[in-house]
């Protein structure tokens, strides 16, 4: 292949942003077209040099041709969106049932979660996946702020001079286990980012938010409820809060796997992110002022836009992935 038809292939698939099969077929289908170009010019008797010149030239910028691509193969089917949605819509049953209060059958949820998101992984990255994956991480997450008892002593010890520091196996065990999280999630969102920043943002989308129920869980009597506390009016109203935002971001992942169009995309799960997460900040914490407000909103965008510059550091060489037809 002509060096300069391989770079042009080369920076269509930097901008594809679909999956690896998916992309292999767009850029077969590209290369045959462009031989095809190729013949006809060459058998009209112009130099191979020139006709490779005008081939190029006739199928356009090779941002756009990715941008048309990407518009013709990205849209999932509704069988894609329905499964891509499901785990959003698990855990808003596990919360308007207040099952997540009781440990076995929220481990279980988690496990089945979990367990889809590494098959589904593994199977080639479908659309549908990314949702499963934001949900797979959160019981580390949750094991990991709930293990930080030994070192907040250990810290009130060193600085403050009360209480007793940890024992030195507690914290080594507390280290590791934050290690494994950071690695998990890090290179995760790297793997993601490769592909595609708005994949990363749909894998964060509920994370904001579970983060700001289970600390206000946690610091409010423990994540595990007894009988009685069960009863609270407070918690319940919580839970019906997170069970609606929920659905509202399965809709927002269904409608997502959906649309062709990246920046609809881009635009509807940012605009979700933030109006739920503030909506649901208020709902949890109380009537928190225009400033607080705002100052959630920016904390949000800053957030979900992180991966945009992810994906600017770790964009990948194209030539490093799928193989270019010979």
């Amino acid at each position: 292949m002509q060096p300069e038809v391989r770079l042009y292939l080369d920076e269509v698939r930097t901008h594809l942003h679909l999956d690896p099969r998916t992309e292999r077929r767009v850029i077969s289908e590209l290369h045959t077209h462009f031989q095809e170009k190729l013949i006809d010019l060459e058998d009209q008797g112009m130099p191979r040099a020139e006709a490779t010149r005008e081939a190029l030239s006739s199928f356009g910028d090779a941002r756009s041709i990715a941008r048309m691509m990407y518009e013709a193969y990205s849209g999932g089917s509704w069988t894609e969106a329905l499964i891509g949605c499901q785990p959003h819509l698990i855990v808003a049953a596990l919360f308007a049932t207040h099952v997540w209060r009781y440990p076995l059958l929220l481990g279980t949820a988690f496990a089945a979660i979990a367990i889809i998101a590494l098959l589904g992984w593994r199977s080639g990255s479908p659309n549908w996946l990314y949702s499963w994956v934001g949900y797979a991480v959160v019981p580390l997450l949750i094991t990991s702020y709930m293990s930080m008892d030994p070192m907040t002593r250990t810290v009130s010890f060193l600085v403050q001079g009360v209480g007793t520091p940890a024992p030195l196996w507690q914290l080594a065990a507390l280290a590791a286990l934050f290690a494994v999280t950071i690695w998990v999630l890090a290179s995760t969102a790297v793997t993601v980012a490769r592909r595609d920043w708005i994949l990363v943002s749909l894998m964060l989308l509920p994370l904001p938010v579970l983060g700001i129920w289970i600390i206000s869980v946690t610091q409010s009597s423990g994540f595990f409820l007894n009988a009685l506390q069960r009863l609270e009016v407070r918690f319940s109203r919580w839970d019906s809060a997170m069970a609606y935002f929920c659905v509202v971001l399965g809709v927002t992942t269904a409608l997502f796997v959906r649309i062709r169009q990246r920046a609809f995309k881009a635009v509807a799960l940012i605009a979700v992110g933030i109006v739920g997460g503030a909506v649901a900040a208020t709902s949890i914490w109380g009537d928190m002022g225009l400033f607080k407000l705002i100052a959630i909103s920016l904390c949000l965008l800053l957030f979900f836009t992180i991966p945009l510059f992810l994906h600017a550091l770790v964009d990948r060489d194209p030539r490093s992935e799928t193989p270019l037809p010979s």
